[in-house]
């Protein structure tokens, strides 16, 4: 019969036999008919199923459903949990691994961000007291490195050309800081 038909006469949900049918814990077999498709199951199959995991059933004959006796209900189904303790979904449960997995990474990510921002903070500060010990001491920094960039030297026998457009290396360090490159 067909799984509405099986689900009417044992009073087992239709939701709950198309599970079993899809799951392979009832044997079905496909049917091609005039109006399409359907899904057929053995009566006997479905209610032995549904006493097996203690489903009320509709006997042959009755109108209502039939409990299954208590003696084949199986005890170890039945677990009663500790006290102090919760039955949880399987699906919540993994939902919220999952979520605390996240945050142990987002926390890691935090920490590493935290980290690199603390080593731009020394070397931004370390350019800092550099520029400073380079600007106090201008006229050493001339005589030993010559002209500084952009400046062209005047010498009696030549005309001065066009400075080229470079930056200082006061410039060249500040972009460097700002910009957090390493060398």
């Amino acid at each position: 019969m067909t799984l509405r038909v099986a689900s009417e006469a044992t009073g087992v949900p239709l939701s709950t036999l198309r599970n079993w049918a899809r799951k392979g814990r009832v044997a079905t077999a496909l049917e091609e008919s005039v109006e399409g498709t359907h899904r057929m199951v053995s009566l006997e199959g479905v209610r032995a199923r549904a006493r097996q995991l203690g489903h009320p059933v509709v006997e042959p004959g009755a109108t209502t459903p039939v409990a299954p006796p208590a003696a084949t209900v199986d005890v170890e189904e039945v677990v009663t949990p500790p006290p102090g303790t919760m039955v949880v979904p399987i699906d919540a449960w993994d939902k919220m691994l999952l979520q605390l997995g996240n945050l142990h990474q987002a926390g890691q990510q935090l920490a590493d961000a935290r980290e690199r921002a603390a080593r731009a903070e020394t070397e931004a500060a370390f350019l800092r007291e550099r520029l400073a010990e380079l600007r106090a001491t201008p006229s050493l920094a001339q005589e030993d490195a010559g002209p500084l960039l952009g400046e062209t030297p005047i010498t009696p026998d030549h005309e001065p050309e066009q400075p080229l457009k470079m930056p200082r290396f006061t410039a060249y360090l500040w972009r460097m800081a700002v910009s957090g490159r390493k060398r």
